[in-house]
């Protein structure tokens, strides 16, 4: 029996927080942009369009600034606590052990129905390109649902084997080969504006609210998620070299490089994506799947629609890969606390990936790549968990800076009163969605219950013992009761208290015990 489990953990955190920080700036960057850019705006671009007309520019570009702030919040934490988990990681230093339990668990679970939703997503786009090479009479079989599900099958095992070989996953080939080919995409938009008269500009982006302020907020409900992927950075915080500086520039690069990809390619698809005359509204309505591709067909040529497969198959690729890698650094920080079976915490020898939580997440992404019939449901909950989630990051953010005596910033509260307000949008918006986290979290709670419970508790009071600073994050006093019946005992029970309670912290009460007599 391993005489002290608790310092195995700790020495197996020494070793994450060292030799384990393999991945520098530039790798850190990859796997925020890897998250974010390509699959939203691919998929939502049409539904942002159809709800709200050209203002779907608009809708992009604020939630940008909610998504700003919200890494605002998670730049301030994770310079506070660089390790791996994210905002699970983030709530156990400020909350409590079974609040943390529930902020991971929704968090895990939001990445895996990301990572369903982009396997899925992979293989509609490769399918779309392979029907028009293959020889006639094969085309009926690739557009079965078999060979859909069976597509994003095979990826997503052969990305869980890149991630368990190599801890950074492999290599960014897929997010730099997406990245030039939405820069191709936007020149070539560019140079169609270019030569297109200005009064045909104006006219294309008329009206420019179609729905009024309804539709704007109801864009911005469905596409927030678009945004989402800059978390996971601060889910891989263990392994980041220099994470003080490399953490809060990697998710700011990551954001803004989406942006700069986003908001100038929706501004060509408003303007020269269709014919003069057509709004951008009524062929976002026609074909909401397919707008990213048809407008590419009109300002390029037929080459926009393969420019377009291209991007969907390396966005929805380097995606899923970083969902995989982001889940399963969650699942890892959460069994080194007892909050998820200890096995999803052993790592590999060799490359130092935690191969039984990629495996684990893998296998839950499998499942749910078969039994999902509505993807669309999937999306929306995963949006709706984000939200939840961001909200708590920017609370955990308020809780630190309250705790540590530090000025206080309205950035968090701002940010975190957007996430709510959106949130229960999309809730209202998508019942479904709603019930489905409602499950989630009630199947979470009894696995906790009749699980975990014990262990985590005993892990979190062990941590506790050790880190005066997790205490006092917490808000919590701890008190230590000294009862004294002999005064010639009383320094040496004041010394035990106070080796017993949580230094710089903790309070020691002496308490004196009076011995009566009675008469018969």
């Amino acid at each position: 029996m391993d005489p002290d489990p608790f310092q195995r953990d700790s020495d197996l955190g020494h070793v994450n927080a060292t030799h384990d920080r393999s991945i520098g700036l530039f790798g850190a960057t990859a796997i925020g942009v890897g998250a974010i850019v390509g699959g939203g705006i691919l998929a939502l671009a049409g539904v942002a369009f159809s709800s709200t007309g050209p203002s779907a520019i608009l809708a992009f570009s604020l939630n940008g600034g909610i998504a700003l702030l919200t890494v605002a919040s998670f730049a301030d934490l994770a310079k506070r606590f660089p390790q791996s988990g994210g905002t699970y990681t983030y709530a156990k230093n400020v909350l409590s052990i079974e609040a943390a339990f529930l902020v991971g668990w929704v968090v895990w679970f939001a990445s895996i129905l990301a990572g369903v939703l982009y396997a899925l997503g992979f293989a509609a786009f490769a399918i779309e390109g392979l029907v028009r090479v293959v020889p006639e009479g094969a085309e009926s079989w690739l557009l079965s649902a078999g060979a859909r599900i069976g597509i994003a099958l095979v990826t997503t095992v052969f990305l869980a084997g890149a991630l368990v070989r190599r801890p950074s996953g492999g290599g960014n080939a897929a997010t730099i080969g997406k990245l030039i080919v939405f820069a191709i995409l936007i020149v070539g938009g560019a140079w169609t504006l270019a030569g297109t008269s200005p009064s045909v500009v104006t006219q294309q982006l008329d009206p420019f609210f179609s729905a009024g302020p309804t539709g704007l907020v109801q864009a911005m409900g469905y596409t927030f998620i678009a945004l989402q992927g800059f978390d996971l950075i601060a889910a891989a915080g263990g392994e980041v070299r220099d994470p003080q500086r490399n953490l809060p520039r990697s998710m700011y690069l990551s954001l803004f490089i989406a942006l700069l990809v986003y908001l100038p390619l929706l501004f060509m698809i408003a303007t020269v994506g269709t014919p003069a005359g057509e709004p951008i509204g009524r062929a976002a309505a026609t074909d909401e799947a397919g707008l990213v591709a048809l407008a590419a067909e009109h300002f390029i040529g037929p080459a926009g629609f393969w420019l377009v497969i291209g991007a969907g198959v390396l966005s929805m690729l380097s995606a899923l890969q970083a969902n995989l890698f982001g889940a399963s650094r969650i699942g890892l920080a959460m069994a080194r606390d007892r909050t998820l079976p200890r096995a999803l915490g052993a790592l590999r020898p060799g490359s130092g990936a935690p191969g039984v939580a990629v495996a684990v997440t893998a296998g839950i992404v499998l499942l749910g790549t078969i039994a999902v019939q509505d993807v669309s449901v999937a999306g929306a909950a995963s949006s709706l968990v984000f939200l939840v989630s961001f909200t708590m990051v920017h609370w955990a953010a308020i809780l630190a800076r309250r705790r540590s005596g530090e000025r206080r910033s309205l950035r968090p509260y701002i940010g975190g009163l957007l996430c709510v307000a959106l949130a229960v949008f999309q809730a209202l918006a998508v019942p479904t969605a709603g019930i489905l986290i409602g499950v989630l979290l009630a199947v979470g709670i009894i696995f906790y219950v009749t699980v975990l419970a014990s262990g985590a508790r005993l892990a979190d009071s062990s941590a506790q013992a050790r880190d005066a600073d997790l205490a006092r994050l917490r808000g919590r006093s701890p008190l230590v009761l000294v009862p004294i019946g002999n005064p010639a005992s009383a320094a040496g029970l004041v010394d035990l208290a106070a080796i017993v309670r949580t230094p710089g912290v903790g309070r020691t009460l002496l308490l004196s015990v009076v011995r009566t007599l009675r008469g018969n």
